[in-house]
């Protein structure tokens, strides 16, 4: 795994990274951090420390041919794209420095708590990553349905 989609993700997101911060969030930390048994997972999830997606969709649009972006899955809260196959998803936080929210489809919002991470790096396949801590990992699981997600089918809900 360390030479495998991940390593080549983060190396490709490298400038968003240092602009707001990418941590790695859902399945995977859950996994990482023991929430959850080890389990096949179909993508990639991230959270994105930043005001907007400015970064992002830059970046998007310059790495056209290492980032592919799933379109589908543009909205005011995520930015999604596949690199190798994989799909990646981004979901963006807001002001984690005091009090990091969501805006799910820019009209739902969705209180993080403090800290928004975990308070050391866990390793993953032999790398190093930064995670979104438990208690917030718990909670977004537990508070799911409260975002809506159902919205993601209304076509209204994208951002062109």
């Amino acid at each position: 795994m360390q030479n495998g989609p991940g390593n080549g993700v983060r190396r490709s997101l490298h400038p968003a990274r240092r602009r707001g911060g990418m941590r790695s969030f859902g399945g995977w930390a859950e996994e990482v951090l023991g929430l959850c048994p080890p389990r096949p997972h179909a993508d990639i999830d991230l959270v994105y420390r930043s005001a907007d997606f400015s970064a992002i969709d830059a970046l998007l649009r310059s790495k056209a041919g290492d980032l592919d972006e799933v379109t589908g899955k543009r909205f005011s809260h995520k930015r999604a794209f596949r690199f190798r196959s994989v799909v990646c998803e981004i979901l963006l936080v807001q002001d984690w420095q005091h009090e990091p929210f969501t805006l799910f489809w820019g009209d739902v919002p969705f209180g993080w708590n403090r800290p928004f991470l975990q308070p050391s790096k866990r390793s993953l396949a032999g790398v190093p990553v930064s995670l979104v801590h438990e208690d917030n990992l718990r909670k977004y699981r537990a508070e799911f349905k409260s975002t809506q997600n159902h919205r993601w089918r209304d076509p209204a809900s994208r951002i062109l």
